[in-house]
């Protein structure tokens, strides 16, 4: 079977392509992921502040009402912590989705460019061949 080199460079320019999308669509997953991951610390942060001042809300509570809203706001944090951790494992396993997609397109373009490589190779052989076959032929002539 014969590779023809036009072939060859529209296959590496489409993995090319590829590639680049493949790394685009990284770039927006990790970022996505990043901003997950900021969003839990943020839901952290002020559960933890918020517990920082239960002490003294308690303190000034006068009703059973009053310590129930702290209990409430309290378990409202934990939720928005829990939906911040679900939201935080499915960006990272996407992003992990998309750095396994990238790491094939990158994988199949470099054996593109790798059989690229052998053709311009064998062409350069098969050139050499030829000359050499001429330069031969050009000196048998003379004699």
């Amino acid at each position: 079977m014969t590779i023809r080199p036009r072939m060859v460079r529209s296959l590496r320019d489409a993995r090319t392509r590829l590639r680049d999308i493949a790394a685009a669509q990284h770039s927006i997953a990790a970022e996505e992921s990043a901003e997950a991951a900021r969003q839990l610390a943020d839901e952290e942060e002020t559960l933890d502040d918020f517990l920082d001042e239960a002490p003294t809300l308690l303190a000034a509570a006068t009703t059973i009402e009053e310590i129930g809203r702290v209990a409430e706001s309290t378990g409202e944090f934990m939720l928005a912590i829990a939906d911040a951790e679900e939201y935080c494992v499915s960006t990272l396993a996407a992003s992990e989705v998309s750095r396994q997609a990238l790491r094939v397109r990158a994988q199949q373009l470099r054996t593109t460019e790798r059989l690229a490589e052998r053709l311009d190779r064998e062409r350069q052989v098969a050139e050499g061949r030829i000359e050499q076959q001429r330069t031969d032929e050009h000196t048998a002539r003379r004699r």
